[in-house]
This record gives C-alpha cells, sequence and structure tokens, in this order.
C-alpha cells in the first residue's frame, strides 16, 4: 500500500496530459466508482488499491498508470465524488440562473454529501491519519475543502461583476456560507451524534442559510 512521501502534492501519473481513448475513460471510470466505494467503506488507512483493482477489474499497472499512487486516486475519486456539488455552479452559469436559485441548490447538494455517514466516517479517519501523517491532512484540504470554497469564491465573484451581489471578499464570503450550511451539525456528526438527516432537513437547511446570507450580500437596488 502506498504512503505519502515528502510532498504535499500526490505523485503525477505517466500520461497525464494524454488523450484517452473511450475504452480508456470506462476503465478510468470504473476504477474511480470503485476507489470511491473501498474509501467510504474501510477509510483512507484501510483503504487498499488492490481491493479496488479486484472490483473494477483491470491491473495494478494500470491504476498506477493512471493515477499515479494510492494518493493520487484518492484525490481523483474524491474530486469526482463532490463534482455533482461544484457542477451546479457551472450550471448556474451557463443557464444564467439566479444567484439564490445556484446557491440554494448548491448548499443542499453539499449538506447531502457531507453528512452521508460513510462520508464523515472517512473524514474522521483522516483526522485521525492527519497527526501522523500531516501531508495527507493537507492533501485532502487542498483539494477538497478549499477548492469548494475556491470555486463558490470565483462564482461569487462573477455575481459581485454582474452587479447581483455585493461582496467585499468574495473568499471570505464562501467561507462564511459554507459555514453556515454546516456549522454545529458537523462537529456533533464527527463526534459521533447520530442526527438522522434525511433531504427535506437539508434542503429547509439550505434555505434558511441561504435567505441570511443574501440578506448580507444583496446588492443594493438604489
Amino acid at each position: 500500500m502506498s504512503r505519502l512521501g515528502s510532498s504535499t502534492t500526490a505523485e503525477r501519473p505517466e500520461n497525464e496530459g494524454a488523450t484517452l481513448t473511450a475504452r480508456g475513460i470506462a476503465r478510468r471510470e470504473r476504477l474511480l466508482d470503485a476507489a470511491r466505494d473501498v474509501f467510504l467503506e474501510q477509510g483512507y488507512a484501510g483503504a487498499s488499491v488492490n481491493e479496488v483493482v479486484a472490483r473494477a477489474g483491470g491491473s495494478l499497472a494500470t491504476l498506477y498508470k493512471q493515477f499515479g499512487n494510492k494518493e493520487g486516486l484518492f484525490t481523483a475519486a474524491m474530486e469526482r465524488h463532490i463534482g455533482a456539488a461544484w457542477a451546479v455552479l457551472e450550471e448556474g452559469r451557463r443557464d444564467r440562473q439566479a444567484p439564490e436559485q445556484v446557491l440554494y441548490e448548491l448548499g443542499r447538494r453539499m449538506l447531502m454529501l457531507i453528512f452521508n455517514p460513510s462520508v464523515i466516517r472517512l473524514v474522521r479517519g483522516l483526522a485521525f491519519e492527519a497527526e501522523r501523517s500531516p501531508e495527507l491532512g493537507e492533501l485532502f484540504l487542498t483539494r477538497g475543502p478549499d477548492q469548494t470554497r475556491q470555486a463558490l469564491a470565483n462564482y461569487l465573484s462573477d455575481q459581485v461583476v454582474s452587479g447581483r451581489l455585493d461582496i467585499e471578499d468574495p473568499r471570505e464570503a464562501a467561507g462564511i456560507f459554507m459555514g453556515m450550511l454546516i456549522g454545529e451539525w458537523h462537529i456533533d456528526a464527527l463526534l459521533g451524534r447520530d442526527l438522522q438527516l434525511d433531504e427535506a432537513q437539508c434542503n429547509a437547511r439550505a434555505k434558511r442559510c441561504l435567505t441570511i446570507f443574501l440578506a448580507g450580500v444583496a446588492a443594493s437596488s438604489n
């Protein structure tokens, strides 16, 4: 099982930038699907690249060629897993949706993702592992929460330019919005409290947070 080295960046796969064939893309998707399931079921430390290959088919050589190492596979699987939440920002730009519609949808998707019991278990394990391997914690933060906040900050910046929102620091505003969303629920869940959240609760939370957030950043009509 591969371990993190001295760098906080996962090794680059040998064929990075290369054009994959349709068959290669399908193989990559199978590996990422299997990796997502294995990491969520077994945590980072317990996950084995051999198990990923056993579920997805193919070979270890192919996995290492495409993702470099276990850390590279974890990063790719994590980014793909949360991609459905990020996608709403691009969809909103493309379809010229109102910010309140985009932010509500982002909020509800993020809540459903973050409070999935498997994701909570994974984050607990990563927090424990990060004490012994700080590079792993930094990798997760950089490619997960940091990247999510930056994507949101970029979207908010666009809305400021368009005159829809009035925000002095989009990056800080992105952090405030995400912080409101997860709030007290996150520490409760991480420490083992069974919240039993359902989609309706997540939707209502997203709506309440959106109302508070927009009250502070909505552009003046004057």
